[in-house]
C-alpha cells in the first residue's frame, strides 16, 4: 500500500527526527537567547536612567522575565514541550480526524446497498483506513484498465481509438485525485512538524513586545495547515463512497470494452469534483485564519496580488501623466493667449523686453 505506508513512516520518522534535533537546535538558540536577553536589559536600563521610561515599561519588563523564565524551561528540555505541547497537538488532530471519518462513515449505511463485497467497501474510521481503501480501490481500478485494453485483433477495428482515450481519462482522472489528496495531506502534516521544530524559538520570541508578532504568524500558520489536513480528509471521505462504487461497477464488467454509461462518467465525475474541491482547501483555511494560502490558492493569490498592484500602479502611473499633459497644454494655450494680447510674435516681445532697438 503506497500511501498509506508513506503516510506511516512519515509519522515515525518525523517524530523520530524531532527527538533527536530539537536538543540541538535549542543548544545552538540558547546562546543567542542569552546575548539578546543581555542587550534587552542594557538597553531598558539606559532608558530608564535617562528617564525616557515609563512605569508601564518596568511593568513589560518584568512580564518578559516571567515568559522567558516559563519558555526557557518548557522549551529547552525537549520532553515537556514535546509530551505538553506537540504530541497532544497531533494527537488532537488524530482524534478529531478519527471522529469526523467515522461519522462519514455512518451516513454510508443510508445508501443502496452493493451486490458484492471488497476491502475498500468497509467502514474508514481513521486515517490510515482511508489511505489503505484508496491505494486498493487504484489497484483494482489499474488492473480493471489493463483488463479492458482491447487485444490486437480488437485494435483493427476502428472502435479502438475511442476505448483508449477512454481507458486514458479514466486513468488522469482518478491518479489526479489521488495524487492531489496524497501530496496536500501529507504536504500540511509535514509542515506541522516543521513548524513545531521551530516552535521553541518562536515562542521565546513570543516572549518579547517588540517581535510578538512573530509568534502570532506561527500561530495562524499552524492552524492553516491543520485545517488543510482536515478539509481535505473530509473532501476525499465524502466522495470515496461514490468512487468505490464506480470503481466497483467498472471491475465487475463481462465484456473486454469501456462501457460509456453512468459508471463511467461516475467516477470520473466523482474524481473531477473530489480534485478540484481539494484544491481550494488552502484557500479555504487561509480565509478562516487570515494566512497566507498554503497551495496552489497560496500563488494564485500572489499572482492576483502582483497583477492588482501592477494594474493599479500602471494605471495611477497614466492619471499623473494625463494630468501632466493637461496642465502643459494649459500653460501653452495660456502663455500663446498673453502673446497673441500683444500684437507681438515671440521675437519682437522679447526684444521689446530687453530694449533692443533693430
Amino acid at each position: 500500500m503506497i500511501a498509506a505506508e508513506i503516510y506511516g513512516s512519515l509519522n515515525f520518522s518525523l517524530a523520530r527526527f524531532f527527538l533527536e534535533m530539537h536538543n540541538d537546535l535549542m543548544s545552538s538558540f540558547s546562546l543567542l537567547l542569552r546575548a539578546g536577553l543581555v542587550l534587552y536589559f542594557v538597553y531598558k536600563g539606559y532608558k530608564y536612567m535617562l528617564d525616557e521610561s515609563e512605569g508601564k515599561d518596568i511593568l513589560e519588563v518584568a512580564k518578559t522575565c516571567l515568559l522567558v523564565t516559563f519558555m526557557y524551561y518548557s522549551v529547552f528540555e525537549s520532553g515537556i514541550y514535546y509530551n505538553t505541547i506537540v504530541r497532544p497537538s497531533f494527537d488532537f488532530l488524530t482524534e478529531l480526524l478519527s471522529y469526523i471519518l467515522s461519522v462519514i462513515s455512518k451516513a454510508k449505511t443510508l445508501l443502496p446497498p452493493v451486490d458484492g463485497e471488497v476491502q475498500y467497501f468497509a467502514d474508514i474510521t481513521n486515517m490510515t483506513q482511508l489511505f489503505e481503501g484508496l491505494d486498493m480501490m487504484f489497484l483494482d481500478f489499474i488492473t480493471t484498465c489493463g483488463g479492458l485494453v482491447p487485444s490486437a485483433w480488437t485494435m483493427l477495428t476502428p472502435g479502438w481509438i475511442l476505448t483508449i482515450l477512454g481507458i486514458l481519462a479514466l486513468i488522469l482522472a482518478y491518479g489526479a485525485m489521488y495524487c492531489i489528496f496524497v501530496f496536500m495531506f501529507i504536504m500540511s502534516y509535514f509542515m506541522m512538524w516543521l513548524l513545531f521544530m521551530v516552535g521553541g524559538i518562536v515562542c521565546i520570541l513570543g516572549c518579547f513586545k517588540g517581535t510578538r508578532g512573530i509568534f502570532f504568524g506561527w500561530v495562524k500558520m499552524l492552524c492553516n495547515f491543520s485545517l488543510i489536513s482536515i478539509f481535505t480528509a473530509m473532501v476525499v471521505a465524502i466522495c470515496y463512497s461514490g468512487i468505490s462504487r464506480a470503481v466497483f461497477a467498472m471491475s465487475h464488467y463481462e465484456s473486454t470494452t469501456v462501457k460509456f454509461t453512468g459508471d463511467f462518467l461516475g467516477l470520473f465525475v466523482w474524481c473531477f469534483i473530489c480534485a478540484a474541491i481539494t484544491l481550494k482547501a488552502p484557500e479555504l483555511a487561509s480565509g478562516l485564519t487570515n494566512a497566507m494560502s498554503a497551495g496552489t490558492g497560496g500563488v494564485a493569490n500572489a499572482l492576483s496580488s502582483g497583477g492588482s498592484a501592477t494594474a493599479s500602479g500602471a494605471s495611477a502611473g497614466g492619471k499623473a501623466a494625463g494630468r501632466g499633459a493637461r496642465n502643459a497644454g494649459r500653460a501653452i494655450q495660456a502663455g500663446s493667449g498673453n502673446l497673441g494680447g500683444t500684437g507681438m510674435n515671440a521675437t519682437q516681445l522679447l526684444k521689446s523686453r530687453l530694449g533692443i532697438k533693430f
